[in-house]
């Protein structure tokens, strides 16, 4: 129920309104129960010399006033005949209008009928020194809200954020330390989800620089992010791994034993040592490579006094090192006990790929369920890319393209939006077209997965389930779509070698390296990155 204000002639109303022009109108209302003064819509007019030339209503925007309404009121001014004017404030007209409110909140410039200088020095005015929220103060607010016991389907509702960028949110507002401060000097140049990574990593102040430091280059945070998480995960499993080799009774060691001392090379009573038949001996012991996830290589730290003996005796043992000399029989002499093995630098490149490849997919795959394929319509430049697929058939497509949207991996990136059983029949046009970009993008995505499908990134394999040029017309059609690519990603699109996320990094020496066949690194397999040691290569 609304009151109508009572006007007489002469003074002013509550509303600083001149009453003696204000004579006979009975259309500005009072809202008893809110105290709020309100307009008919069919009242207002646009200002014909509107400065605001981009009345974008995104759906965000619409969403909050369809759930709080107008909260700023709009500035207008008689324009006679009853009617009024509106001075600032077209925007949020707009949107009422199009979600079919009856009336607004206003604000009466009375003094402003017929001074046009002056309504458009208001435009000035309340536009340019208003000034927003920064990210992490729309942070706090929505943090404050919850803690004040807004449900985050409220919160949604009240704001048009999506349920991610209200955890995003809610994240960010909980951070303190570093990472706040860090935040916080960037105003509103990052987004929910970036300040949420400054919270995700706010125990570690070294993370949260480098965070600063991607994000100060232009780009997203996302990937860097991602290969932090792998090497938190990393270091956890490492911890368990000590943990459990500790409580087995293992002595663990940083310092490489030696070939001579390894259970590769050692028996015992005319039985091969392995670390089974090993487990009893007091002298049992590991040393654990720096790679993630570490190689366990057992050894035993006395075998003369533990009773074992050599399994080749009067055999020079191989080199693990790759700093032995090579005998007159051809044998490599063994490495001096306690050195370490030297790293093959094209080994180190194929581990280093293969973290950073996973990565990739993780945050890519998140991008198509959060963005691309969550979307309303289908990106112009969709159309091209997909009937070049279609009509090429490319080998991950031809593969892949009969089971990909019965797969795992496609309610995955579709964010179980698009069944493979749903009747299409009424569907949008931008929604059936959205529909086959999410099968073409399953079927990379399942045929660039899993062991076989990273082989993808290296330019020395002569079979990968998806070729890598193929894999560079998938990953460009999807910078072409506001994807950001990793490195390792962007070396592909390019059609060039990886060298590493971090050029600077002593992953390559010299020219670019072409890593090895695994076949050529023996006993060991490269392609996991499991050891810092070469495959140990048995005697004949």
């Amino acid at each position: 129920m609304t009151a109508t204000i009572n006007i007489t002639t002469g003074g002013t109303d509550d509303q600083g309104v001149s009453q003696s022009e204000a004579a006979g109108r009975h259309d500005l209302t009072v809202q008893p129960a809110t105290g709020r003064a309100m307009v008919a819509i069919e009242l207002l007019t646009a200002h014909p010399g509107n400065v605001r030339r981009d009345i974008h209503l995104d759906q965000e925007f619409l969403d909050s006033i369809a759930e709080l309404g107008i909260l700023t009121p709009l500035r207008i001014t008689p324009a006679g005949s009853g009617v009024y004017r509106v001075i600032e404030g077209h925007r949020r007209l707009a949107a009422a209008e199009q979600l079919g409110l009856t009336e607004v909140r206003y604000d009466l410039a009375a003094d402003r009928e017929g001074d046009e200088a002056g309504q458009f020095l208001d435009m000035y005015a309340t536009n340019h020194h208003r000034k927003g929220l920064s990210t992490l103060e729309e942070a706090d607010a929505l943090f404050a809200a919850s803690a004040s016991g807004a449900s985050k389907r409220r919160i949604r509702k009240a704001t048009g954020l999506s349920p991610d960028e209200v955890a995003s949110a809610l994240k960010a507002g909980g951070m303190s330390g570093l990472a706040r401060e860090t935040a916080a000097a960037f105003g509103q140049s990052i987004t929910l989800d970036q300040a949420a990574l400054f919270a995700e990593f706010a125990d570690d102040d070294t993370a949260v620089n480098q965070i600063m430091n991607d994000i100060c280059n232009g780009r997203t945070g996302q990937h860097l992010a991602e290969r932090l998480r792998q090497e938190r995960a990393g270091e956890t499993a490492r911890q368990q791994l000590i943990t459990r080799l500790t409580a087995d009774g293992f002595e663990i060691t940083d310092e490489y034993p030696g070939a001579r001392l390894l259970l590769t090379y050692l028996g015992h009573d005319g039985q091969d040592l392995t670390p089974e038949t090993h487990a009893a001996c007091p002298g049992r012991a590991v040393h654990l490579s720096s790679y993630t996830p570490p190689a366990v290589t057992h050894f035993c730290t006395d075998p003369d006094s533990h009773g074992h003996t050599s399994r080749f005796p009067g055999s020079a043992l191989p080199d693990l090192s790759g700093n032995g000399t090579t005998g007159t029989d051809g044998a490599d002499n063994p490495p001096a006990p306690g050195t370490a093995p030297t790293p093959d630098p094209a080994r180190r490149l194929v581990i280093e790929g293969n973290k950073a490849w996973t990565a990739a997919a993780n945050v890519r795959k998140r991008w198509l369920a959060g963005s691309l394929l969550a979307r309303r319509t289908t990106p112009r430049e969709a159309m091209p890319f997909i009937t070049a697929q279609l009509l090429e058939m490319p080998t991950p497509v031809r593969d892949a393209i009969t089971r990909a949207s019965r797969s795992s991996l496609f309610q995955e990136i579709t964010g179980g939006t698009i069944r493979h059983n749903e009747n299409t029949g009424t569907w949008p046009a931008g929604r059936l077209a959205l529909a086959i970009l999410a099968v073409i993008a399953a079927s990379y995505e399942e045929r660039m997965d899993g062991d076989q499908g990273r082989f993808t990134w290296r330019t020395d394999r002569r079979y990968t389930q998806c070729p890598r040029d193929d894999a560079g017309a998938y990953f460009r059609f999807l910078a072409s779509v506001g994807y950001e690519l990793s490195p390792i990603e962007q070396a592909v699109a390019g059609g060039i070698p990886y060298t590493g996320d971090q050029p600077a990094e002593d992953l390559v020496t010299g020219e670019t390296i072409t890593a090895p066949d695994d076949s050529a690194v023996g006993g060991g397999d490269a392609d996991h990155g499991e050891a810092d040691e070469p495959g140990v290569v048995l005697p004949a």
